[in-house]
């Protein structure tokens, strides 16, 4: 055999793959030496997925991108145009593209309810030191999520049996809480009243839109009028019958029309009510100096 044979073309495809791993052992050898450890690849079940063009000309697809465009969808169709096929037209894709960012419909419902929280989120820094400051901060925090809801059109019905524990829920919450908690309310009555006050909001809302898709074109004074016709049937009822509807007739329909009158805004005042009640399960304490 002479010396500087090369061998066959398997043979030098061999030596080069030996010559590689013996390269690639020496390098881990000599970081181990030196202390580092050599990267590992993480499992692929450990990587979020990362954003994937569909063509140079469409939106990139992430999760937060199909979030934004549900919202958006229920911002100019309403919330039961809101389908993963739907979502996808947004991106010019079909709704298979979708489920390697959201697993499911439900799944971007949760997600659209996480968004709307980190929307309305209002921070605690400091408790007010008297009843009547903590009544206002209480208040403050409920409004910030009423005009939130109202800002996206029926999106609260999007929160109905849903429970708000992503991230951004979970801090809302945990606001809330620290809020009703500081004044001593009882564990029971602060654990209930978040899931109470919610059911307001997200029900109020609805109502307001559901009031508004079916009077679109009717202005204020129209509905004014509307009410007073109201007013005026109730009114007309048989008072041996109805005496407190027909003597409270003005007063429900809030025909007033007077702005300090406590009726004029219906959401103001059932906060009260509820907040206000909220202060009678505060200590002895607390609750007198309220009074007082």
């Amino acid at each position: 055999m002479a010396y500087g044979h090369e061998g066959s073309a398997g043979d030098r495809s061999n030596a080069a793959a030996r010559a590689g791993d013996l390269r690639a052992a020496a390098s881990r050898v000599s970081a181990g030496r030196a202390g580092v450890i050599p990267p590992i690849p993480p499992p692929p079940w450990s990587r979020e997925p990362g954003p994937r063009r569909i063509r140079a000309d469409k939106p990139v697809l992430s999760r937060e991108a199909i979030v934004a465009a549900a919202i958006r969808v229920i911002d100019e169709e309403g919330f039961d145009a809101v389908s993963m096929r739907r979502v996808a037209q947004e991106f010019g894709t079909g709704a298979a593209s979708l489920y390697a960012y959201v697993a499911n419909k439900d799944q971007l419902m949760d997600l659209i309810v996480d968004e709307i929280m980190a929307e309305s989120a209002v921070e605690v820094r400091e408790i007010a030191p008297d009843v009547l400051g903590w009544q206002e901060q209480l208040k403050s925090m409920l409004r910030s999520s009423y005009q939130v809801l109202l800002s996206h059109r029926d999106i609260a019905k999007a929160m109905l049996g849903r429970i708000p524990f992503g991230p951004n829920g979970l801090r809302n919450v945990e606001a809330m809480l620290k809020l009703l908690r500081a004044h001593g309310m009882p564990d029971y009555v602060a654990a209930y009243a978040g899931d109470l006050i919610g059911q307001y909001l997200v029900a109020s809302a609805i109502e307001g839109f559901t009031w508004q898709e079916r009077y679109p074109d009717s202005t204020p004074t129209q509905t004014s009028e509307a009410m007073s016709e109201v007013g005026d049937y109730l009114e007309s009822l048989p008072k041996e019958e109805f005496p407190n509807v027909t003597a409270l007739a003005r007063v429900m329909v809030g025909d007033s029309g007077d702005p300090d009158s406590p009726l004029y805004d219906r959401f103001e005042l059932g906060l009260d009510i509820l907040v206000r009640g909220l202060t009678t399960f505060l200590p002895s304490s607390a609750h007198e100096q309220w009074r007082n």
